[in-house]
């Protein structure tokens, strides 16, 4: 293989830096930490009123900006056009920037109308200069053996016609190659006897037809041949009428980047500040063989071989080439199939890296940007390899299934090159589609559900969200409206991705909504711990490949242990060939990048192929002292064509003492055990959470989320809740960052040495939290506590004077001991018994359709005295509820906070979001936790608590579905059924005691 440049491009990310210390914008977090949305506008029919109304909302919501993305009006029938670059749409554009700094909101644009990349100005597929879309088709003729010799025409592929006469094309013939068969049946084909044919002097062209090329053809050799004619062409795709761009072709990147810098950008003058990314979605392009102008020269010029002669090795007449059906190639050679494979892929790999990613990021550094890009799952490249080569590379939810290791794929890649943002597609679902359960879709998706996809991803490296995502609201005061709205919007409003389809639909339209300040503020402060300084993992596993295997094909696990590691702590991510190769790149101190993740051991699982360099790299990092585990079979040969025997090289890898050849994953944990490799974050029993750390000068920063070993959200909604001692690698002071209410308070009770701080953590279903470890005292702009109890196991909190305050569930008499070596004995007060709460009061706001498409109508019915809490749907006449539940209750204690007896809240489950007042006080809580401490709140005597519940709005949409089937028939007939809203459970008071020692 050629020898590529390797150093990623990362540019600055004006957008996301900030001038606030840590403390004061985790409390109030900035735009630039707070999670986008994805935006769907329909073209360009919008209204100048109706973009602020969205931005304002969006904003209002606790969204720190959105991504534009003008969409074809599927909600009707239509050719599917998409109005962009017209000077209508350079004018709502304009005014969308210029009102986005209104409300100190920021803007990503994608690149084309829709996707894939497509442009208006791509007119002729037949003209290099326009960068259309290429691809290659084979036809191909067996039979042929010295008793039978070719004489005749090439055979020609209907499909390569085909598709370039849908755009006015011919094809051309690249290549015409043969190869004898090894094994009929199986089409394997020896590689010793592939050729190419000299074009114009064995294969001869008709000039009258340039489809007609002949060939005369006598094999030398026994047995039968077979022979390939090479159909390059235009593919034809377009999106939305525009043709898709080559995305290999440096002359289709700069008709892009052209088009932005000419057509759009002197449009938006200075209002064009308010852009933070330009913004690419998944390849989803369909070409049966990827290709380019010029390809099997330039291939090689790189790999010093013709490429031609082993193509059917690549080829696949049935296969899309992309997520939906990767190729599998109907023949195959009987040597070097795996690196011939390799060697197309990994240069098809660098073609969009030089001529497709580089440009794109260099024009948006230009122009002090981003390049945000889904980069290339859903195609045959290596995605951690192009991970590298933008701003922000983007992974998402739904297409890798929520499988964790999807996420990992890029978060080496992004760790190892020292990328600041990844960011995630989050979180679409659709009937069955997206782990949400059965029939997901729009307007179902609940917060809780939100939290799940988010915390897996968080758990993965991901430190950005973009929700999928808002609709335009429909406004429109253009020719055909009606009523102000876009012709053929109904209740509840415009929609992009269908009312039952693609979730979700988060926007003011659903009563949760009324909550989603809280939310997008919970994730603002994951977000910004999870940027703070640099990743610090423990383990990287090697993984060279160029299909990822997605939802549409069953997501897999790519390291699949049961879980073994992580639920003893360790982390890891991937690393690829490529990474390895990064200048600088270095190990120290047993330790593999030290300044960045300082991996502490590198895996290979069962890995039979490995690049040459990439050998001796592992061996100068073994040399040096890292650790490398060989699982299962050991690499055997060179990963690409042409290279030199690697055995050698892994034979002197096993003669060093920190190599170790280990039989299976399930032994894994003992080898490290044995190498002394301890996890940064080690739990002392098994524990189903996932961690993070985040290291900085002043601080080592731990995110923790209960993951319960659930892949999808109904059975995460059953997992159960975890307690572990966990002893976190790193100095100074523990303190609690609560991502809910922002408040950062130092944690009481733990043990530590120089270099650990042992702690208990607590976590509830789909719940996490963030451990600080803070060695300068004003880091956080709070002082030190003097004094902590040493028995992590203890249940204890600092009062406001600093006096450790402990609490229990027993009421036994306790030694506390402290971190000045006393031990002070601890009393609690006599704890009552559990208190049910009965006698509601439920008013209830009910959400139904409108004559004005994006309003509902509002009626209140209210329920007394009820003795249990059951879902809505099970109240008379309340079946199809969505909307609002306020939940009042006074009752009558014996004993409050005064008399030295607290209470939790035992909520059960709820959905969708809510929200408590207590004695007339409003109090931020944990939305993933059953279990909620309201007892400094509560005092002897009477009290209230009025708890508001807001739904989805799906139950409603079911209500006018039913009685409107046409409305709804455009996309999948509805099939869901009423979702459970409310307080599901009867509630109950647990009380404890609570003391303060005194030392």
């Amino acid at each position: 293989m050629k020898a590529y440049t390797t150093e990623p491009i990362c540019p600055r990310l004006s957008h996301y830096n900030t001038s606030a210390g840590f403390a004061e914008e985790f409390r109030s977090p900035a735009g630039n930490t707070r999670p986008r949305i994805r935006w769907w506008l329909p073209s360009a029919y919008l209204s100048m009123g109706g973009i602020e109304n969205d931005i304002r909302s969006m904003a209002e919501a606790g969204f720190g900006g959105a991504e534009v993305v003008p969409m074809p009006r599927f909600d009707i029938p239509g050719d599917l056009t998409i109005e962009w670059g017209t000077p209508r749409w350079k004018a709502f554009a304009e005014h969308i920037l210029e009102t986005a700094g209104k409300y100190n909101f920021t803007i990503d644009f994608s690149m084309t109308p829709f996707w894939p990349l497509a442009l208006p100005s791509v007119t002729d597929a037949s003209n290099p200069e326009h960068g259309a879309q290429m691809e290659t088709d084979c036809a191909w003729i067996d039979g042929i053996t010295k008793a039978a010799p070719f004489s005749g025409s090439v055979p020609v592929s209907e499909q390569a016609v085909a598709d370039a006469a849908s755009v006015g094309c011919i094809p051309r013939l690249a290549a015409v190659t043969c190869a004898k068969y090894a094994d009929k049946p199986s089409h394997t084909l020896v590689h010793s006897s592939a050729r190419a044919f000299l074009l114009n002097r064995e294969v001869l062209a008709d000039k009258s037809d340039p489809l007609s090329w002949s060939l005369s053809f006598t094999p030398e050799e026994d047995g039968e041949y077979v022979i390939f004619a090479w159909w390059e062409h235009p593919s034809g795709n377009k999106t939305c009428q525009n043709l898709q761009l080559d995305h290999y072709s440096r002359k289709a990147t700069k008709l892009l980047t052209d088009y932005w810098e000419k057509e759009l950008i002197p449009c938006f003058g200075d209002n064009f500040r308010h852009t933070v990314s330009m913004f690419i979605d998944s390849l989803e392009f369909q070409t049966h063989l990827d290709w380019t102008r010029g390809f099997l020269d330039s291939f090689l010029a790189d790999n010093g071989y013709d490429l031609a002669p082993y193509l059917p090795a690549l080829y696949d007449e049935d296969s899309p080439g992309c997520f939906v059906s990767f190729p599998e190639p109907d023949f195959r050679f009987d040597e070097y199939n795996k690196q011939i494979l390799n060697d197309y892929h990994e240069f098809v790999t660098r073609l969009y890296i030089e001529n497709h990613l580089k440009p794109l990021t260099e024009f948006c550094e230009r122009h002090e940007i981003n390049m945000r890009y889904q980069t290339s799952y859903g195609k045959s490249l290596e995605l951690a390899q192009t991970a590298m080569y933008v701003t922000i590379p983007e992974t998402e939810t739904l297409y890798g299934g929520d499988i964790l290791d999807f996420y990992r794929l890029q978060s080496g890649s992004m760790h190892l090159s020292g990328k600041q943002i990844y960011s995630i597609e989050a979180s679409a679902e659709m009937n069955g589609r997206g782990n949400g359960g059965i029939n997901s879709g729009n307007y179902q998706q609940t917060w809780g559900n939100q939290l799940w996809h988010m915390g897996r991803a968080f758990s993965c490296g991901v430190n950005q969200a973009v929700f999928h995502g808002y609709s335009y609201e429909g406004f429109y005061e253009g020719e055909g409206n009606e009523n102000g709205f876009l012709p053929g919007t109904h209740w509840p409003g415009y929609t992009t991705m269908g009312y039952s389809e693609f979730s979700n639909n988060w926007s003011s339209c659903q009563p949760n909504w009324l909550h989603a300040r809280l939310y997008t503020d919970f994730l603002a402060r994951n977000q910004l711990v999870l940027r703070q300084g640099s990743s610090k993992m423990d383990l990287t596993v090697y993984r060279h490949s160029y299909e990822e295997i997605i939802d549409f094909n069953h997501a897999v696990k790519l390291y699949d242990d049961d879980g073994l590691l992580e639920q003893l702590g360790y982390t890891y991510d991937f690393v690829s060939p490529s990474s390895l190769e990064l200048s600088g790149l270095c190990v120290s101190d047993g330790r593999l990048a030290p300044d960045g993740p300082a991996y502490q051991a590198l895996l290979l699982n069962a890995q039979q192929f490995l690049p040459y360099s990439t050998a001796l790299k592992l061996l100068e990092f073994t040399k040096a002292g890292l650790p490398v585990l060989f699982i299962g079979t050991l690499p055997g040969q060179s990963a690409f064509h042409l290279e030199k025997d690697i055995y050698p090289i892994i034979e002197e890898m096993l003669r060093l003492p920190l190599v170790k050849q280990v039989d299976s994953v399930r032994n894994v944990p003992s080898v490290l055990l044995e190498l002394g490799i301890l996890p940064n974050a080690r739990y002392h029993s098994p524990s189903k959470m996932l961690n993070v750390h985040r290291q900085t000068q002043q601080a080592d920063f731990y995110y923790f989320y209960n993951y319960g070993d659930a892949d999808t959200y109904p059975l995460a909604r059953e997992m159960a809740a975890v307690k572990t001692d966990v002893t976190l690698h790193g100095s100074g002071v523990p303190f609690l960052l609560n991502a809910w209410d922002g408040r950062i308070t130092p944690i009481a009770a733990y043990e530590s040495t120089d270099t650990t701080v042992t702690l208990r953590l607590r976590l509830d279903k789909n719940d996490s939290c963030i451990i600080a470890l803070i060695r300068e005292p004003g880091y956080l702009d709070t002082a030190f506590p003097g004094l902590h109890t040493v028995l992590p196991e203890l249940w204890a909190e600092y009062t406001d004077g600093q006096q450790i305050l402990l609490k229990s569930l027993t009421g036994a008499q306790i030694d506390v001991p402290f971190s000045d070596k006393k031990v002070v004995s601890a009393g609690f007060t006599a704890i009552p018994a559990s208190i049910p709460l009965k006698g509601w009061e439920l008013t209830l706001e009910k959400w139904s359709e409108s004559p004005v498409p994006n309003e509902s109508i509002k009626s209140i019915q209210t329920f007394f005295s009820l003795e249990h809490l059951v879902p809505w749907k099970e109240l008379p006449g309340q079946e199809f509820t969505s909307g609002i539940g306020t939940y009042r209750i006074s009752f009558s204690l014996d004993n409050g906070w005064e008399d030295g007896i607290g209470y939790l809240l035992n909520l059960g489950d709820v959905c969708d979001s809510f929200s408590i007042v207590v004695n007339q006080q409003e109090i931020t809580v944990n939305q993933s936790s059953s279990l909620i401490d309201i007892g400094s709140y509560l005092h002897s005597g009477v009290n209230t608590l009025c708890i508001t519940v807001a739904s989805t709005l799906l139950n409603a949409l079911l209500a006018y579905s039913n009685c409107h089937p046409l409305s709804f028939s455009r996309w999948q007939k509805e099939i869901r059924v009423p979702d459970a809203y409310g307080i599901l459970n009867d509630v109950t008071l647990v009380p404890y005691a609570w003391s303060i020692p005194e030392n």
